[in-house]
């Protein structure tokens, strides 16, 4: 068995850059990994088949391919970020108590070919260990949170950018695409992030990094057990997935219950998701307190992605016919707590609150607008112009999973359900 070098320079002599990630894998637990090009993902499959959760910061650029982000994002054990500036540059791999530093990318030229230098520096040994994994957070805080819709507007500037050497003329199409993110300055505070960034930047790390993937593995647990409710079968497994955790929070997690459940790994988290999906599947009535039972709910989302398939449907409805698709939100429907009356009182009050236009204007724009969906979700849920009485953050992201693919309806109470679960989700 090879034992790790001091330092790789890719020869037989020197080893290749590609045995750090091999002999460091074995029995890892974390690894945070910096590389402006990343075309090759040999070096964290190496890592992530047993088992070690990574961190990865890239540059998207001429060099970084969609494909190897498209897996990166795909893998559960990893977290991606992204930078789209020309500065960043660094080169930093740190696999649990050993780190390699030095000029090779995650490229296969750069693990194998390229007549590169990196230095192992290790915990034990070096007291410049201590200052890395410090840096490597400098640069984690202020990258970009990757997402599937990001990745989508880097596909369509990677097929549009012409010569591919020509990096300026691929970093302006990109920031058109997805907006300029940048690396901190070396100087401490010198960085300057606007507040409408770091406030979408903290609604991707949410839902991107954090929620979608916890919905991801509770809907794999729930196909791969094959534990669904007959009454459920061949329907689409959203709905079913999202009664689930509903039901979860009801009745399994009452008031503050959810806070004071444990965080869990892996293994545990589906321990517990299966132990709740057995009970889910023998109990007799699953309402538990919730709004409809699964006749009503196949009926409520048919009518939402029906009602607001497109510009002319929205501007078709009239205020009832609008207010009554809605109601097929969970999140709205639970605005009944705080209005008298009933459903009629909320239909007055958020009446009360929006015109029939502004309502219009705002599902059009969030549905239906340009650019990416998690920013028009943002500006519905912040921006004076776009956010509606009565339909906030839970309304507007529950609407938002329903209407797009790839993107599961939440709300408050699949949120404290996935956390009740184990997972590590904010509020």
């Amino acid at each position: 068995m090879p034992k790790l070098r001091d330092a790789y320079g890719n020869s037989k002599s020197s080893g290749y850059t590609i045995d750090f990630f091999e002999l460091t894998a074995p029995g890892a637990k974390s690894a945070l990994l910096a590389s402006p090009f990343f075309s090759t993902y040999d070096p964290i499959e190496r890592l992530t088949r047993r088992g070690c959760e990574v961190k990865l910061i890239v540059r998207l650029c001429s060099v970084t391919t969609p494909a190897v982000i498209a897996k990166a994002l795909a893998d559960p054990l990893v977290t991606l970020r992204y930078f789209t500036s020309r500065e960043f540059h660094a080169k930093l791999y740190i696999v649990d108590d050993q780190a390699l530093v030095g000029s090779a990318n995650l490229t296969a030229a750069g693990l194998m070919s390229n007549r590169e230098i990196s230095i192992v520096v290790r915990k034990d040994r070096d007291a410049a260990f201590d200052e890395l994994p410090g840096l490597f957070e400098l640069y984690w805080e202020k990258a970009g949170a990757m997402s599937g819709e990001i990745l989508a507007a880097y596909q369509t500037a990677f097929r549009h950018i012409g010569n591919p050497r020509e990096e300026a003329e691929f970093e302006q199409r990109l920031t058109k695409l997805v907006g300029k993110v940048d690396p901190p300055s070396a100087m401490a505070g010198s960085e300057v992030m606007s507040r409408r960034r770091s406030f979408l930047e903290q609604l991707r790390r949410k839902y991107d990094e954090q929620v979608i993937p916890a919905f991801q593995e509770v809907r794999d647990i729930m196909s791969e057990s094959g534990l669904r409710r007959a009454e459920f079968a061949g329907g689409d497994i959203e709905i079913e997935l999202n009664r689930f955790l509903g039901w979860t929070r009801l009745l399994h997690a009452p008031g503050d219950v959810w806070k004071e459940s444990a965080l869990a790994d892996r293994a545990g988290r589906r321990e517990r998701t299966l132990s709740y999906l057995r009970n889910w599947v023998e109990v007799g009535d699953t309402k538990a307190g919730d709004m409809y039972y699964a006749e009503e709910e196949f009926g409520n989302i048919a009518r939402l992605r029906d009602g607001l398939s497109s510009i002319q449907a929205i501007q078709s409805m009239d205020y009832d016919q609008i207010f009554d698709t809605l109601c097929g939100c969970h999140a709205f429907y639970d605005m009944l707590r705080f209005v008298s009356g009933g459903l009629p009182g909320l239909k007055a009050d958020f009446g009360r609150r929006n015109t029939l236009s502004e309502i219009q204007d705002t599902l059009i724009y969030l549905i239906h607008g340009g650019g990416l969906m998690l920013e028009r979700a943002y500006d519905c849920i912040f921006d004076e112009k776009w956010k509606l009485g009565r339909f906030g953050e839970n309304c507007v992201m529950e609407l938002v999973g329903w209407m797009t693919p790839n993107r599961p309806p939440v709300n408050g109470r699949t949120l404290k359900a996935l956390r009740f679960i184990g997972h590590d989700i904010a509020q």
